[in-house]
């Protein structure tokens, strides 16, 4: 081996060895750093959340409705739903009203059309138009806490507003229930 190629291996290897020292050097401090910012205290709470969605129907239909007032729409059979949390830790919770896919090639209905009444366990607020429960999420129905051994039985219902000219009546309104729900942490 001459002398030119002993330099050569020679320079390999230290630039080797400096890559070596400086992966050592960075990984040392990065422990080191890290061991120092470890301090806080971090719990994790452990919970059984269980939150339960009763639904026996096949979806939510508006399909070869009219217009009606909201007296006739109130008094409409209603999709029903119960919510109920059979876990061990409370819950909040968030109801939507998704679009459904549309079957048969019709066309979806305008939400602006469409006034509905959510009534849980019983108690009424009133109709609305479903346009208003509109949010970046979605379609806002409710929103709550739901304690340990809680149920809440839902019924909604959907008409086309009265003030809707009649050209709605060809259109579907196709939707589905989509509930959120994270536990309360304590």
């Amino acid at each position: 081996m001459n002398r030119i190629d002993r330099q050569k291996k020679y320079q390999k290897i230290t630039i080797l060895l400096l890559v070596a020292l400086v992966i050592c050097l960075g990984g040392s401090y990065a422990w080191l750093a890290l061991s120092l910012k470890g301090e806080k205290t971090n719990s994790v709470i452990i919970g059984n959340l269980s939150l339960k969605l009763q639904d026996d129907t096949d979806g939510i239909y508006l399909d070869n409705a009219f217009p009606v007032v909201d007296e006739i729409g109130l008094s409409y059979v209603p999709y029903s739903f119960t919510l109920t949390n059979d876990g061990n830790i409370p819950s909040t919770y968030t109801i939507y009203l998704d679009d459904a896919e549309i079957i048969n090639g019709d066309t979806r209905m305008n939400e602006a059309y469409v006034k509905y009444s959510l009534v849980r366990n019983g108690v009424r607020e009133g109709s609305k138009f479903l346009a208003s429960t509109r949010t970046d999420a979605g379609r806002l129905l409710e929103s709550g806490v739901l304690d340990v051994g809680q149920t809440n039985k839902y019924d909604l219902r959907l008409w086309i507003a009265d003030t809707t000219e009649n050209d709605v009546m060809t259109t579907t309104f196709a939707g589905k229930i989509r509930v959120e729900a994270e536990q309360i942490k304590e």
